[in-house]
């Protein structure tokens, strides 16, 4: 198994990160049907005839309720299902940054208005791990794979306490079995060597629907752990380290729309790869001067001049590089995955 193929199971054994197990659940006893009923039956009142925006926003969030209530009804008090609504509410959210929230809340709290508080409060712990595991990326990619699930649970436990073990638990027994059969296929994939890379996005989604059905991989896609995947392979990344960066950018973006992700998804994903466009041309600028006060200084001499250059480049993320240097880390010296760091 290659390097980096932690890193395609963590995307699907993984979409813990993307907010909790994703088992189908159907909602079938009388009692849901009943207040999804109701909650239909709402639609054709009106709260202000002359505020057709307020009007729509009402209308969109009791859809909302209705389809939550059918989803996930049944079983919403359980806190794995209450995390299955991290994605919900991460669509709406790339869908429309300015109303997102509110819409999700919304249809949440007419929806569940006994557990909404509950709900939200998990959501907002949630928004709180993916932010640790962003700033966290790259040191949790370089350690070995114990340390690292070791550590993800401590930060789940940190957070969530008790309701960690319900929410994550099952995460292993549920998908291990099926990852073991994608990590076969992006295998095979990664060997064929001779696709083009729409048809080896094709190929990847194909086999990802055969394994784990049409709805979750829909939820994958959602999660972005499907265009992680793909840009997880060598042989992708070997073709875009041949292009031109606009080329390689359109490139990408197109993978991505091929997944199915909104245009608000995709310009934000492009925004981010800029980013990280800009921190790894940065990076490699303080490497280059890097070796060359290495090779002239040392002692405190070249501590001091380090510091200085850290500074330069980094500002207050300075003191964060340093530490990563003393445990022999150097972020700029891994390979570059373009789309992914």
């Amino acid at each position: 198994m290659r390097a980096q193929s932690w890193i395609v199971l963590a995307a699907f054994t993984g979409l813990t990160m993307a907010g909790g197990i994703y088992i189908a659940q159907e909602a079938g006893n009388s009692d849901v049907q009943k207040r999804a009923q109701a909650l239909e039956a709402r639609q054709a009142q009106t709260i202000a005839p002359h505020d057709e925006t307020a009007r729509q926003a009402r209308d969109r969030a009791l859809e909302l309720a209705v389809k939550y209530l059918e989803t996930y009804g049944k079983t919403i008090h359980n806190p794995s299902t209450q995390a299955r609504l991290y994605n919900e509410r991460r669509e709406l959210i790339d869908a429309d940054p300015g109303h997102g929230a509110q819409l999700f809340r919304d249809a949440v709290e007419t929806a569940f208005p006994d557990t909404a508080a509950q709900i939200l409060t998990l959501m907002a712990h949630l928004d709180l791990y993916h932010e640790w595991l962003d700033d966290n990326e790259l040191r949790l990619q370089a350690l070995p794979p114990l340390q690292r699930e070791t550590e993800l649970w401590q930060q789940r436990e940190a957070l969530f306490g008790a309701l960690a073990s319900q929410i994550w638990g099952e995460e292993t027994s549920f998908l291990e079995e099926k990852s073991q059969r994608f990590q076969q296929v992006v295998t095979n994939l990664e060997e064929s060597g001779e696709l083009q890379l729409t048809e080896l996005a094709h190929q990847l989604q194909t086999s990802a629907e055969e394994i784990y059905g049409s709805d979750m991989t829909r939820q994958f896609a959602g999660s972005g752990a499907l265009g992680h995947a793909l840009l997880s392979l060598d042989s992708v990344q070997s073709h875009l380290h041949q292009l031109p960066p606009d080329q390689r950018q359109q490139t990408i973006t197109h993978l991505r729309r091929q997944f199915g992700y909104p245009e608000a998804a995709l310009e934000r994903m492009a925004k981010q790869d800029q980013l990280r466009e800009e921190k790894w041309q940065n990076g490699n600028a303080y490497m280059e001067k890097r070796q060359v006060l290495t090779r002239r200084l040392a002692g405190e001499e070249l501590e001091s001049e380090l510091n200085r250059l850290r500074e330069e480049h980094f500002g207050i993320a300075a003191p964060t590089i340093a530490r990563e240097e003393e445990e022999g880390f150097y972020r700029f010296e891994r390979p570059r995955r373009y789309g992914l760091n």
